[in-house]
């Protein structure tokens, strides 16, 4: 425990040690060393090995993906522009049956009243 009047950190903090003396340099300055770190709690995991990539493989699969929808996006365009050719054929078609049906009414008209 701590006291109230004693910092959170100072009473939870690790122990300090004292740098422990080593000596002088030639100099005449001592030297001082530092205690050894403790060890990271859990242990450090190891480095993984660095895995080779196959860029190469990765770009040309890439390159063929483009290629593919720029194949299938043509292909897609012309099935579109027949569907459309198709239907502008159907719609002169049903123009084309209009007026014969209207010019085959209006003669048949005439030829009823010519028999009357």
């Amino acid at each position: 425990m701590h006291s109230p009047l004693q910092p959170w950190h100072q009473c939870h903090a690790p122990p300090v040690q004292a740098p422990q003396y080593l000596g002088t340099d030639a100099d005449g300055q001592p030297l001082y060393g530092t205690p050894p770190a403790a060890p990271a709690p859990g242990g450090v995991a190891p480095l993984q090995p660095i895995v080779a990539r196959p860029w190469g493989a990765y770009l040309g699969g890439g390159c063929l993906a483009v290629i593919a929808l720029a194949i299938l996006g043509t292909v897609a365009v012309f099935l579109m522009l027949g569907l459309a050719a198709v239907a502008v054929c159907i719609g002169l078609a049903a123009v084309a049956l209009t007026i014969c049906v209207l010019v085959l009414r209006s003669m048949w008209r005439d030829y009823q009243r010519e028999k009357e």
